[in-house]
């Protein structure tokens, strides 16, 4: 498949469909809602200070930045079996040029697609952790949503997803110390995907050949040709938001305890957790415990589980520079995680089963009724500063319309988000 085949599938996206519409709607202000809550934190602030100082008053640079700290937060939307996290770079590249609802949406969709489709061929969760495929798509994604809200003719489209993609690997290492060039690298792999497009607008060309199958089995071992079924228009669907700041492989099990402590357990009566989780998921859930890596307290179940029982509101804490309380540190020692593979469904599911007075309980997630993509945006909404919560609340009324003024209001607030100190978010 070649660039142009590409492009010609995205096509089919109408960015004035009720329900591509929505999707758009709703990522939009996930991220957004991400990129408030990672400014108030100290190495997200650090990040956009960076951006301004390296390019004052540059637009280009300002949607990098966003992409960072949406990226950093570990809060924002992932499609779990490719790895993609295209949020946090379609919306800010197609925020910043975009003039007309309607283009907008079909941007932010496309960068979806080519971002869950790059990430599925080059081997997705297999190729962890040598090459990481959100990074490894992130210049393509901010590409071709950049390229389209430009207005650009197909061509062009195809020739600014070659040129972000030449000399891209999604290798990153294992980059430690805040800032942390983990989230340094998305910035500018955005950038440069932003810039490619608008070198493609200037009318540089690129090798239109460049994602052969030779080139993508060359980018990773896991990785496969790239083929028009990995190309979903409406990817963007598959997409899914994540409640708390957490790595997504643990997230299951948090909301099957935070359900057991619903029905009524008592956190202090525990004895012992046991939490299964595909294979797949196993590893990152149970990694050692630092309590002065952010990245750390963010993965480790053990830890998640302390806080949804002891500090819940600290599940949506994306700063994670205060000590947690002693209790939360004991009870991560009670978890124990386990690996299953016959756990049902996709998505990386988990079982817990509590030990409680010598009784055991036990809950599955995710189950039939669980929690919507609405309700989790409205709480995480609700987490951010008053009058942050607020001008997203009136946003969200007014793409909901589909109104013509919510592309700027959504582009007013990411600048403002990304040019000034900007407070800490309640949960922190």
């Amino acid at each position: 498949m070649n660039a142009r085949d590409l492009v010609s599938i995205l096509s089919a996206i109408d960015g004035g469909d009720e329900t591509t519409r929505d999707l758009v709607a709703l990522h939009t202000l996930d991220a957004l809602a991400c990129l408030a809550a990672g400014a108030g934190a100290t190495e997200g602030a650090s990040l956009l200070s960076f951006y301004r100082e390296a390019g004052p008053g540059d637009i280009v640079s300002s949607a990098a930045g966003a992409s960072a700290v949406i990226r950093f937060t570990e809060w924002d939307a992932i499609h779990v079996p490719s790895c993609a996290t295209p949020d946090a770079m379609a919306v800010p590249a197609a925020l910043i040029f975009a003039q007309d609802h309607a283009v907008y949406v079909k941007a932010v969709a496309a960068g979806h697609a080519v971002g869950v489709a790059l990430s599925e061929a080059v081997g997705g969760v297999s190729a962890l952790p040598e090459t990481w495929p959100g990074l490894f798509a992130t210049p393509a994604a901010a590409a071709v949503s950049a390229a389209i809200a430009l207005n650009l003719s197909d061509e062009q489209v195809a020739q600014a997803l070659v040129l972000s993609m030449a000399g891209s690997s999604g290798r990153n290492g294992r980059p430690s110390g805040m800032p942390s060039a983990r989230w340094l690298a998305i910035g500018e792999a955005t950038f440069k995907g932003i810039r490619a497009a608008l070198a493609a607008k200037a009318g540089v060309k690129g090798d239109l050949a460049l994602l052969s199958p030779g080139w993508m089995k060359g980018q990773a071992a896991a990785a496969v040709a790239l083929e028009a079924a990995h190309v979903d228009p409406l990817a963007i669907a598959r997409v899914g938001m994540k409640p708390f700041v957490s790595a997504r492989q643990g997230i299951n099990a948090i909301q099957a305890f935070r359900h057991l402590l619903e029905k009524g357990v008592d956190p202090r009566a525990i004895d012992s957790i046991e939490v299964f989780l595909p294979a797949v998921a196993a590893p990152v859930a149970s990694r050692q415990l630092v309590a002065e890596d952010r990245l750390s307290t963010i993965a480790h179940l053990g830890l998640q589980l302390g806080i949804a029982a002891f500090e819940p509101a600290r599940l949506m804490d994306v700063d994670r520079a205060r000590a947690f309380d002693a209790d939360v540190m004991a009870f991560a020692e009670r978890v124990t995680i386990m690996a299953d593979d016959t756990l049902p469904g996709e998505g990386w599911p988990a079982r817990v089963v509590v030990m409680e007075k010598g009784q055991t309980r036990e809950a599955i997630w995710p189950q039939a009724g669980g929690e919507g993509p609405q309700a989790m945006l409205g709480r995480k909404i609700e987490s951010l500063p008053a009058a942050t919560a607020r001008q997203l609340q009136r946003l969200e009324a007014a793409l909901a319309d589909a109104d013509a003024a919510a592309v700027q209001e959504a582009r007013s607030l990411l600048m403002k988000l990304t040019d000034a100190s900007f407070p800490r978010s309640e949960a922190a």
